[in-house]
């Protein structure tokens, strides 16, 4: 097809072209400024072993870091845990709101970057709930570590120490979001366009080839 024929069918679809374009760009818009606001919690809790057990048997801070790194691991698994995640909510006064709980579960992404580190990040809608469950979330992790993997004579092995949380608010990108929607827009629009100048019905093109021979 010669370069003529692609003017002449963008020519031929212009209004639409225009009129879609601005209708995906207003959306992009729209759909970012009226965005609800968020807050990211982002709180850092580290494992420490407090009660050794001394032997001449073997080298006890090797086998220490091994038994921190299986404790961090007991530790992620709460927040896969719904009894646990529900029991931080009843404590933090908060409706946890449970559609699902592949949803509930999911809620809260941790990460092991260390045998002694863990960090756990979630969304909230506002600041305040984010840092009152920041904080019970520290409470809740450090009571079940003091009763978890506890010695002979009733000793904890492992405590976690929570660490001061970071709560950020996500602000939405509303420029960047309404170019992104003005390019999609625009090149959805010049797709369509070509679609339907290639699968319209054969009758409608002999009618415009008649046409175009009579003027």
């Amino acid at each position: 097809m010669e370069l003529s024929n692609h003017i002449s069918i963008l020519k031929r679809g212009k209004r639409f072209i225009i009129v879609f374009t601005l209708l995906i760009t207003l959306a992009a818009f729209l759909f970012s400024y009226l965005r609800p606001v968020a807050y990211s919690a982002s709180i850092s809790f580290a494992v420490k072993r407090i009660n050794k057990v001394e032997t001449i048997y073997y080298d006890d801070s090797y086998f220490g870091i091994q038994a921190a790194d299986l404790f961090s691991q007991t530790v992620i698994s709460w927040f896969l845990t719904p009894s646990v995640l529900l029991d931080i909510y009843d404590r933090a006064g908060i409706d946890p709101q449970i559609g699902s709980l592949e949803r509930f579960v999911n809620r809260f992404k941790t990460k092991k970057y260390s045998a002694q580190n863990i960090v756990v990040r979630f969304t909230e809608k506002n600041e305040e709930t984010a840092q009152t469950i920041a904080r019970t979330i520290a409470e809740v992790m450090e009571e079940k570590a003091a009763t978890l993997n506890q010695t002979a004579d009733n000793k904890a092995v492992f405590e976690i120490t929570g660490e001061k949380p970071v709560i950020v608010k996500n602000r939405t990108n509303i420029a960047l979001i309404t170019v992104i929607g003005f390019v999609v827009g625009l090149t959805t629009s010049i797709i369509l366009v070509y679609l339907y100048r290639y699968f319209r019905p054969p009758t409608q093109s002999k009618v415009n080839i008649h046409s175009e021979n009579i003027s």
